[in-house]
């Protein structure tokens, strides 16, 4: 099953894993959104996958959150 974040709860995640301003736009603008309802929504595992290779994380960070989260 695909899971989809709304543009906060991506921010949200991003941020809480130390990822400032830029670094939250720059993973939005590399992944791809759908628009659901006229709402962007990017999927999780796209995001996690791109954020996962942020050089102060260790490589499981953000997918024990995603698991979370999703």
């Amino acid at each position: 099953m695909t899971h989809y974040l709304d543009r906060e709860a991506a921010i949200a995640l991003l941020a809480a894993n130390g990822f400032n301003r830029i670094d939250i736009e720059c993973v939005l603008e590399l992944t791809r959104s759908v628009s659901h309802d006229g709402t962007l929504r990017w999927q999780a595992h796209s995001i996690e996958r791109l954020a996962s290779r942020a050089w102060w994380l260790d490589e499981t960070a953000v997918k024990i959150v995603m698991s979370r989260a999703a």
